[in-house]
């Protein structure tokens, strides 16, 4: 069965893809998740520059769950060119980076 679909002109063989900041780069989830199966890795956001995020407290709980604060933090797009995109290349699936 064919599941391939293109969406904005780039053509994943399958609509599975992570969702962007629950997965970092893929790296951490490697182990678990075979990710040439997915139709792309949608990595946590970079920036140009290396970011911080949020001074703590990150994250409190709340009756009805939790709020999250942690700012967008990142290594910056030098680091993620350098080490995140070789890494990624090796699996056959698209990248999708915010």
């Amino acid at each position: 069965m064919n599941t391939a679909v293109t969406i904005a002109g780039v053509t994943m063989k399958n609509p599975v893809t992570t969702a962007s900041g629950t997965f970092g780069s893929g790296r951490e989830f490697g182990e678990f998740v075979d990710l040439n199966r997915l139709g792309a890795v949608t990595v946590k956001g970079v920036a140009s520059h290396p970011w911080k995020g949020n001074p703590s407290p990150r994250i409190a709980e709340t009756y009805g769950g939790m709020l999250n604060s942690v700012g967008l933090q990142n290594p910056g797009a030098a680091y993620f060119i350098k080490e995140d995109i070789p890494f990624l290349r090796q699996y056959d699936t698209k990248i999708i980076v915010n």
